[in-house]
C-alpha cells in the first residue's frame, strides 16, 4: 500500500505543474488588477510629533486621510469630494485643499466654511497635535455646480 504523505505530495505536485483551464487568457488581468490593488501611500507623523520619527512613531497614510475625508464629508454635507490634494512636507501635513461637487441651490460660502471645519475636524482626529500647521491652510475650491436630479448626494 502507498503512504498517504507521499500520495498527497505526489497529488499535490501534479496539480502545481497543471495549469488552470483558461488561465493563460485572463493572467495578464488578473496580475494587472492585484498590482493596481497594492498602491503605496505617503506616511503623515501623527501626534505627538517627533523631531525624528524612529521606531514606535505613528503614522498615518495619505491614503487613509483622503478616504476618511471623502467618506465624512459626503455623509455630513451637500456635496461630492472630487478631489483632495495633499501638502505634505517631511511627513508632517501643512495644507490641504478639497475641490467639491455641490448643487445649485446652496449656500457656496456656508457650505466651503462648514467643509472647513469638517475637514480640520477629521485631521486632527487622525493626526492629533502633528495636523496643527495643516488646520490654517484647508482651501475649498466649488469645481461643479448640479441639480438634485444629476448626483446623488445626502440631503442639506
Amino acid at each position: 500500500m502507498t503512504d498517504p504523505d507521499t500520495l498527497l505530495a505526489r497529488a499535490a505536485t501534479v496539480l502545481r505543474a497543471a495549469p488552470e483551464p483558461g488561465w493563460e487568457a485572463i493572467s495578464d488581468r488578473v496580475l494587472a488588477a492585484v498590482r493596481a490593488a497594492t498602491q503605496h501611500g505617503r506616511p503623515l507623523i501623527a501626534t505627538p510629533a517627533p523631531a525624528d520619527p524612529g521606531p514606535g512613531a505613528l503614522l498615518v497614510t495619505d491614503r487613509v486621510l483622503r478616504s476618511t475625508l471623502d467618506r465624512v464629508l459626503r455623509r455630513r454635507h451637500p456635496c461630492r469630494p472630487t478631489e483632495i490634494d495633499l501638502d505634505i512636507d517631511e511627513g508632517i501635513l501643512r495644507g490641504l485643499t478639497i475641490e467639491i461637487t455641490a448643487r445649485y441651490d446652496t449656500d457656496l460660502s456656508v457650505l466651503a466654511d462648514q467643509i472647513a471645519r469638517t475637514a480640520a475636524a477629521v485631521v486632527t482626529d487622525l493626526l492629533g497635535d502633528s495636523a496643527d500647521p495643516a488646520l490654517d491652510t484647508i482651501r475649498v475650491i466649488v469645481t461643479d455646480l448640479v441639480t438634485d436630479g444629476q448626483a446623488p448626494m445626502p440631503p442639506p
